[in-house]
């Protein structure tokens, strides 16, 4: 166990990508189950790599969110989940209440801002907790700062990179709090923010590299070659909108203490019988060994 390092699962990011990047597969029962099984590895994963003294989950909850009202196009593009994914929601539940892992959301808002808020919420108890998002979306490389991390999926759901403020100024060439506002030049087309049009990932890396943020490229964009002034004027509204779009929430009224989420025992056996029942025979070998009596077990 690694003291003072709370690990936070975007849990809808890491269903997604366990559903697309798996074969599907279903119980005896022909109940689907291919993203819970991918979501339960890489939480197993998560938890013996990274060791946490504290654990919680931020989740998305089915509504719109605020976003979606303030830009009606946003994820306007992508196709409602499937029958056989929203079926396997219940399950990563069950799953994460059998293993005593808290699970935190908000109406109106993405996991992604619960687990913010979460960490500034935590920080402001704890000035030397170390905070590690795991995700399969790079959009909270954002949080990162002297305290938090990703651990970033990179290839399925047991491949992972870790991104602190080096290793995003090695990939992108910027710094974490300039993430929002290079987004907001280049769009992001999982999520249907537009963006400039035709400023693209180099581009908008390039501009905000020279000039720090979006406010000051507006503020010099007389220094600008006369293709970029034009787009950049064009398309200032859809600019700042995208700005904001991509910008997530930190200060999200939600009742929580890190007490809450230290990691403490669970009931080994009702695991084993949910994963038999479930056929994820495989996962019940890389369950934490016991260390109390009574099939009381600890995540580590």
């Amino acid at each position: 166990m690694k003291n003072n390092r709370l690990v936070l699962i975007d849990a809808f990011a890491l269903i997604h990508r366990a559903y697309h990047a798996l074969p599907p597969f279903t119980t005896k029962d022909g109940q689907p189950v291919g993203a819970v099984y991918g979501f339960a590895s890489a939480l197993l994963g998560a938890i013996r790599t990274l060791g946490p003294e504290y654990l919680a989950v931020g989740i998305d909850l089915p509504k719109p969110t605020k976003r979606h009202l303030e830009y009606v196009e946003y994820k306007a593009h992508r196709a409602p989940a499937p029958d056989d994914l929203k079926a396997q929601i219940p399950l990563v539940k069950e799953v994460l209440a059998t293993f005593n892992i808290p699970v935190f959301a908000m109406e109106g808002y993405e996991g992604e801002d619960v687990i913010a808020s979460l960490i500034s919420k935590c920080k402001s108890q704890n000035s030397k907790l170390e905070c590690i998002i795991v995700t399969g979306d790079l959009d909270t490389l954002q949080l990162i700062d002297n305290q938090t991390k990703v651990y970033s999926m990179a290839r399925g759901v047991n491949q992972a990179t870790m991104y602190d403020s080096e290793k995003v100024k090695e990939r992108y060439g910027l710094t974490p709090s300039q993430f929002v506002d290079f987004k907001a030049l280049k769009g992001d087309p999982s999520d249907n923010i537009p963006g400039v049009p035709g400023i693209g990932e180099k581009g908008a890396a390039k501009l905000i590299s020279e000039y720090k943020n979006l406010e000051n490229i507006y503020k010099n964009i007389e220094k600008l070659s006369e293709k970029l002034q034009t787009l950049l004027k064009e398309n200032k509204e859809q600019a700042f909108l995208s700005q904001k779009l991509s910008k997530i929430e930190t200060n999200l009224n939600i009742d929580f203490k890190l007490s809450d989420a230290r990691v403490h025992d669970y009931d080994y056996e009702k695991v084993k019988k949910l994963f038999n029942k479930l056929g994820f025979r495989s996962l019940i070998k890389r369950l934490p060994e016991s260390h109390r009596e009574n099939h009381q077990q600890t995540l580590l």
